[in-house]
C-alpha cells in the first residue's frame, strides 16, 4: 500500500481488480492445468499487468506539456491494445475448455470495462492536446 492520499484513477483501480481476477482464475490448476502453465498463463498475467502498467505510466505524466502528453496518449493506446489482446486470450481459454461461457462472459466484460474508461481517458486527452 501506499501513503499517497490523491484518489486513484477508477480505471486504474478497475484494472488492478482485473489483475487480481486474472491471477485468481489462471492460478487454480482445476481450471489452467500445467500443459498451460508456460503458455496462456503467463500470457493472461503479462497482458493484465501490462494495461495496469500502461495505465499507470500514462497518469504520471504531466498534460501541460505536449511532449509527455503524446507520451501518455501512447500509453493509454498501448493499454487498450492490450485489452484487445487479454480478450483474445480470454476466448482461447474458453477454447481450450479452461473456463465455462459464464466465467467467460465475466471476465470479457471486466476486461471491456477497463478499455471503454481508457478510450474515453484517452478521448479526453485528445482533445486537451489539440487545445495545447
Amino acid at each position: 500500500m501506499t501513503n499517497d492520499t490523491r484518489t486513484e484513477l477508477q480505471v486504474i483501480v478497475l484494472a488492478k481488480r482485473l489483475v487480481k481476477h486474472c491471477n485468481c482464475l489462471v492460478d487454480n490448476p482445476n481450471r489452467f492445468p500445467k500443459k498451460y502453465r508456460f503458455s496462456l498463463v503467463n500470457t493472461i498475467k503479462d497482458d493484465a499487468r501490462g494495461i495496469l502498467r500502461n495505465l499507470y505510466r500514462a497518469n504520471y505524466l504531466h498534460t501541460a506539456d505536449p511532449h509527455q502528453m503524446q507520451q501518455r496518449l501512447d500509453y493509454q493506446l498501448e493499454a487498450i491494445c492490450l485489452c484487445d489482446l487479454l480478450l483474445q486470450d480470454i476466448e482461447e481459454a474458453f477454447d481450450e475448455r479452461c473456463i465455462n461461457e459464464n466465467s467467460c462472459e465475466y471476465w470479457a466484460r471486466a476486461v471491456l470495462d477497463v478499455k471503454r474508461m481508457a478510450l474515453s481517458w484517452r478521448n479526453s486527452d485528445l482533445k486537451k492536446l489539440s487545445s495545447l
